[in-house]
């Protein structure tokens, strides 16, 4: 395990699997879950805003609805371990930015089919 430092935000990742131990503060006071273990592209890091809808948090206006992939990382690295302010109850279930897709927490399905659904967003951020 290797402690990075951001400022004076400590960030522990275990970076065999890019899979984080936990939701450690991101720069922007977001929850990081995803290390993909190198900078490429300009980036390393994905932290999730603290709620629900937030398009510019912590000074940054850089969010973005994240696709369906990135809300499986934020199921499986946050919510599933109780942390990142996440609606919980029966029907846990977020917008990606590919269209028409949906990601139910609770379960992990991705649907397009939600009628009765109610549907949350939650943005992230690249750093």
């Amino acid at each position: 395990m290797k402690a990075y430092y951001y400022g004076v935000l400590p960030f522990v990742f275990l970076l065999c699997s890019c899979a984080l131990e936990g939701g450690v503060p991101g720069p922007a006071g977001g929850y990081v879950f995803y290390d993909k273990g190198e900078y490429s592209g300009g980036w390393r890091y994905l932290e999730c805003a603290p709620e629900d809808n937030n398009y510019s948090f912590g000074g940054y206006e850089d969010w973005y609805l994240p696709s369906v992939k990135e809300l499986k990382w934020m199921r499986d690295n946050l919510y599933k371990k109780g942390m990142g302010n996440f609606k919980n109850g029966s029907y846990d279930v977020y917008l990606s930015s590919e269209e028409g897709s949906y990601v139910k927490f609770r379960d992990g399905d991705v649907t397009t089919y939600l009628y009765t659904y109610t549907r949350y967003t939650r943005t992230v951020r690249k750093f």
